[in-house]
């Protein structure tokens, strides 16, 4: 007797995230899921070259509208990829995955995998929203799907990814430039925990397929790559690049700080508290885990054809 169609929902599929965690499930020789794939445009060439790989589905929509995301997907949703947009402000970030985590409860979700944020170890993590804007908005919605847990008996469980600082964070423009400077204003040998956005979705598929296991059951995981410090970033990125790693003037950069609050808070707790996951251990664990040098060769704009 075959097993049942397990429906998922993945939000964020052409991004880095949800990509990696379509990837990683389609590699697997008997996957069990239905890949419902979240994208803005579905007549994208990411859309489309998703639409090609089998068990993925094209669902156009954004999380402004999260009703007529569900109203494209038969029912029930087993499993649910909720990554945070950012990109609206915090306010709606928030909006939009308390709406996300209130359809899924509708669509009889049984694991929800929410990309959250470290926030200083695991204790810290739990209980700790931090000063830092857009990481206290992800710890109110891990609150509340911890709370609608609860209220659903234990038929809903879920997986709280914690990455820590984002690779991506170094584009090749004037965004990567700043965050370079801001990173370097903390001190040139105070190390930054990072993570490649790709890794993220590989966990992901195995707290999917692991869901009832207790390594990922009701869980939250720090997630972290590398940890290394600006001038260790620097020495590296010119031995991948032959070039000086690119960053904008002090000045600009201590502008930039004083006058986007949320990048203030953020630093500053870098400097201050700042992540700890286990690096280590993750790498371990998650082989496939990038370190910096790994990413600038296989992933950033940096990388060699």
């Amino acid at each position: 007797m075959a097993a049942p169609v397990r429906r998922l929902l993945v939000t964020g599929a052409t991004g880095k995230q949800g990509g990696a965690l379509i990837k990683a499930l389609l590699k697997k020789p008997s996957q069990p899921f239905e890949i419902y794939a979240v994208t803005r445009k579905s007549g994208s060439a990411s859309a489309q070259a998703l639409a090609s790989k089998p068990n993925v589905k094209i669902v156009e929509g954004n999380l402004k509208n999260i009703d007529g995301i569900m109203s494209q997907i038969p029912k029930p949703v087993w499993g649910v990829f909720s990554v945070p947009m950012l990109d609206n402000g915090i306010k709606n970030e928030e909006a939009y995955g308390y709406a996300l985590n209130n359809a899924a409860v509708k669509a009889g979700t049984s694991h929800i995998v929410f990309t959250s944020t470290e926030r200083g170890g695991q204790e810290q993590s739990e209980n700790d929203p931090t000063v830092v804007p857009h990481f206290a908005s992800k710890f109110r919605i891990e609150q509340d799907i911890k709370a609608k847990a609860a209220e659903t008996d234990g038929k809903l469980t879920y997986t709280f990814l914690r990455p820590v600082a984002f690779f991506e964070n170094q584009p090749r423009n004037f965004i990567g430039q700043a965050f370079i400077s801001m990173w370097r204003q903390n001190g040139l040998e105070r190390p930054l925990q990072m993570i490649a956005s790709s890794d993220i979705g590989e966990v992901a598929a195995e707290a999917f397929l692991k869901a009832s296991e207790p390594e990922y059951k009701n869980k939250g995981i720090s997630l972290a790559g590398d940890e290394l410090t600006p001038n260790q970033a620097a020495e590296i990125f010119k031995k991948v690049t032959g070039e000086e790693i690119p960053a904008t003037y002090n000045g600009i950069a201590a502008a930039i700080r004083w006058m986007v609050g949320d990048l203030h808070h953020m630093f500053a707790w870098f400097a201050k508290e700042g992540f700890a996951a286990d690096v280590k251990g993750l790498r371990a664990k998650y082989p496939f885990m990038k370190d910096y040098e790994t990413w600038l060769r296989q992933e950033s704009a940096w990388k060699k054809a």
